[in-house]
């Protein structure tokens, strides 16, 4: 919404400079004359919309609180936060799959993870108030994107501590309970930095089972590639929904299983994509 806004103000602001009968141009002056002035425009209210968000960000949020519903208004901003994102990176963000995503109710969303992009490329295909994500503690202690995260009701996952591990499950549990959002992990507890994936931790889910909701099985890749693509090319994302396991099947099988069923079906899926032979 805030770059299309940009764009348009940029524009008008163009036309009225270059309709100036005091000045002529040809045509390569009138174009190069209306690319300067987009770019001092955009930078300018991109480079002013981020200071204020980082100032309302350390003014305006304490980390110590609980969010005990989400921010509608910071919803917004991380929505227009990843927007932008994504088009300075130059990351082109694509889904498949979403006809299988549970209706009416609210489920486990469970990924592999290849980088700090993905929440961001998942925000800009669903939106912020679609899911609240779980993340490692330290990325909530980086300027803007913590006190974003921590409004929006992202909850942070110590797995070295069992007591603060349980107590984000019973958490995040309530939030699918008083379906507020439903939730988005990553089970692997950090960025695989290979194709392989690495172990899934089956306490990532055991809000499923507590909840009784369906976990949905997704698969990116794409989103290792931005850091060697920017500037000279744009980056492909792709974000595939592979399957749902119910409610009552996840009950049934211990969370070790349920983890293992999981990891099987995303590796598989990215030895596909990838061209990797059996």
């Amino acid at each position: 919404m805030l770059l299309k806004l940009f764009a348009g103000l940029s524009a008008a602001a163009t036309a009225l400079n270059i309709s100036s009968p005091r000045v002529e141009f040809t045509g390569i002056k009138l174009a190069g004359f209306a690319l300067l002035r987009f770019a001092e425009f955009y930078i300018g209210a991109l480079l002013a919309y981020i200071a204020a968000v980082y100032a309302a960000s350390e003014l305006t949020v304490d980390m110590e609180k609980p969010q005990e519903k989400p921010s509608k208004f910071w919803q917004w901003n991380m929505n227009e936060l990843a927007e932008i994102i994504c088009v300075l990176v130059g990351a082109r963000v694509t889904v498949t799959g979403t006809e299988k995503l549970p209706e009416g109710q609210r489920y486990l969303m469970v990924c592999n993870h290849r980088s700090i992009f993905d929440p961001i490329a998942s925000i800009k295909l669903f939106g912020a108030k679609e899911y609240i994500y779980i993340s490692k503690p330290e990325n909530f202690k980086i300027p803007i994107v913590g006190p974003v995260m921590h409004k929006c009701g992202c909850l942070p996952v110590n797995r070295d501590n069992n007591r603060e591990a349980l107590a984000m499950v019973k958490q995040a549990s309530k939030c699918i309970e008083d379906d507020v959002a439903s939730v988005v992990i990553y089970p692997e507890g950090t960025r695989s930095r290979e194709e392989e994936l690495l172990p899934f931790h089956a306490g990532s889910f055991k809000i499923a089972q507590r909840t009784g909701v369906p976990v949905v099985i997704a698969a990116i890749h794409g989103t290792d590639e931005i850091v060697r693509n920017v500037p000279l090319k744009k980056t492909k994302i792709e974000l595939d929904i592979l399957d749902v396991l119910d409610g009552d099947f996840v009950k049934s099988h211990t969370t070790k299983e349920t983890a293992q069923i999981a990891q099987k079906m995303i590796q598989e899926h990215l030895d596909r994509k990838y061209g990797k032979k059996e």
